[in-house]
């Protein structure tokens, strides 16, 4: 069975929803963005290979995204401005953000963003940390 997770990622904690192709949420709730945390979700929701995962780029969205992508066939990046384009909303919760990003991906509708290589981004982060000092 296909199942498509939705991930609103922030600094502590994230908030994921796993649906299946019909949009059924069957699994959903707040998770500490430690990678033991996010496989132990994953796993109590039944998440196996055939399924795909989405998190906006935000700050520091790698950490999340190179956790993902060990535990789940495919991992998407979602482009945050054409994103809040496509699902404005004048309630905006965590919740709602993870379900909105696990139906874009789910429909095919999903904004997607460049995703650089693992070595491309490990330079990029090198020199980030340069500047910074």
């Amino acid at each position: 069975m296909q199942t498509y997770i939705g991930v609103d990622y922030h600094r502590k904690c994230s908030y994921m929803t796993v649906m299946d192709e019909k949009g059924k949420i069957f699994h959903e709730g707040q998770v500490d963005n430690r990678p033991e945390a996010v496989r132990e979700f994953l796993n109590r929701a039944g998440v196996n290979g055939h399924s795909a995962a989405v998190l906006e780029a935000t700050r520091n969205w790698t950490v999340m995204y190179d956790s993902l992508e060990e535990l789940v066939g495919e991992v998407h990046l979602a482009h945050p401005l054409k994103v809040k384009a496509i699902a404005e909303a004048k309630i905006k919760t965590d919740k709602i953000d993870a379900k909105v990003l696990a139906h874009l991906l789910r429909c095919d509708l999903l904004p997607e963003a460049y995703v650089p290589a693992p070595a491309a981004r490990r330079a990029r982060n090198i020199l980030r940390q340069r500047m910074f000092f």
